[in-house]
């Protein structure tokens, strides 16, 4: 039996949680033994990599660095998964990929991200694409949909891109219906937005269109009679509150940021207000539309049972191969040993990332 430790800044296990869950049934437990370090220190990152056979790092940020210069994951079968905002940061250029067997990319634009900054990566590491899951069968579409009701599910970041979200509405509403109505579920994470939002709402005279709920506990009540969702986001890796949305019979309406073709379809995406505008008027629901939306997202392998096997047949593969040979130790990054590299609670800073709820709290990203 190997040992998988997942080893996850605290404050960021919203996307690791599920996976953790999925490898603690009992199909698994004859193969694998497993367990979650959610840290807050180096020294809770270095006491998980000495427990594990299997190293599952969760962003390649803070944590994975100061596994990576762990003497003993030379001796381990080591994963690390790269999300989104780590691609923009110097994270992986601190990172030892020569200690490393996977990383594993949720989209594929965000590899090509690293790669401007790290052109030789796929010499230096195994890479693969592994996008992320929804439990398809837990996710009942909406009986009732309304293109008038408009789901916007996100804490409220300068990389969402309000601002847009309030000129679409803008635009709805005086040139079209009073009847479009914003369904604002996340929390403001930066006061400036909040400040913004709510004066030029009522600059525009749409302030009575714009409901916000902050953060939202029970998501499932939340997207019923919702008819589209929208993203106005500048830059995402593979968000999980488009595919809810999707999953749901939501008519997905998404700015075209970079990578977005590569992962949704044309139809889905805009460029302009007045496109959004467009999609959103044009949009009829008839059964077989609504239920397209939900099978696009299980034809692209978007659910939890396939990001399970992929993610088993590393396992398997890191479980099967022999046991790393003793070598000499390289220098450990010194900041493992002082203290200059330090993990910080994920909610103080990357909020953008930050939730601590699981299955309900997951989509708000």
């Amino acid at each position: 039996m190997k040992k998988i430790a997942f080893i996850c800044q605290l404050g960021l296990d919203t996307f690791i949680e599920p996976i953790v869950k999925e490898f603690e049934k009992e199909q698994y437990n004859e193969a694998y033994q497993v367990r979650r370090y959610y840290c807050r220190t180096n020294q809770e990152v270095i006491a998980a990599v000495k427990w594990g056979d299997i190293i599952f790092l969760e962003w390649a940020n803070e944590v994975s660095v100061v596994a990576a210069a762990v003497y003993d994951i030379k001796k381990k079968g080591v994963i690390v998964r790269l999300h989104s905002y780590e691609a923009l940061a110097d994270y992986p250029t601190k990172i030892d990929w020569s200690r490393v067997d996977y990383l594993v990319f949720v989209a594929p634009h965000i590899r090509a991200i690293v790669e401007q900054t790290i052109p030789n990566l796929r010499e230096q590491v195994a890479t693969r694409i592994i996008p992320n899951g929804l439990d398809i069968d837990a996710i009942e579409p909406n009986k009732k949909v309304s293109r008038w009701d408009i789901a916007y599910v996100c804490n409220i970041n300068h990389k969402k891109e309000p601002a847009m979200a309030l000129q679409i509405m803008e635009s709805l509403v005086h040139k079209f219906s009073h009847k479009f109505k914003l369904h604002v579920a996340g929390a403001h994470q930066d006061k400036r937005f909040k400040l913004y939002m709510e004066h030029i709402a009522k600059e525009m005279s749409i302030e009575d269109n714009i409901l916000y709920y902050g953060h939202v506990k029970e998501m499932n009540e939340f997207w019923k009679g919702k008819g589209i969702i929208l993203s106005t986001s500048i830059h995402e890796g593979h968000p999980l509150n488009i595919m809810e949305g999707a999953a749901r019979g939501l008519r997905p309406v998404v700015h075209n940021f970079m990578g977005a073709k590569g992962l949704y379809p044309e139809s889905w995406l805009f460029n302009t207000v007045d496109e959004a505008f467009q999609m959103i008027t044009d949009t009829v629901y008839a059964p077989e539309n609504v239920a397209s939306y939900r099978q696009e997202i299980i034809n692209r392998g978007w659910t939890t049972e396939n990001q399970t096997a992929q993610f088993k047949e590393l396992f398997d593969t890191l479980a099967a191969a022999p046991g790393k040979t003793e070598e000499e130790a390289k220098d450990i990054t010194a900041g493992v040993i002082d203290g200059s590299v330090k993990i910080v609670e994920g909610k103080e800073r990357f909020q953008d990332n930050a939730r601590k709820g699981k299955t309900d709290e997951k989509i708000q990203s």
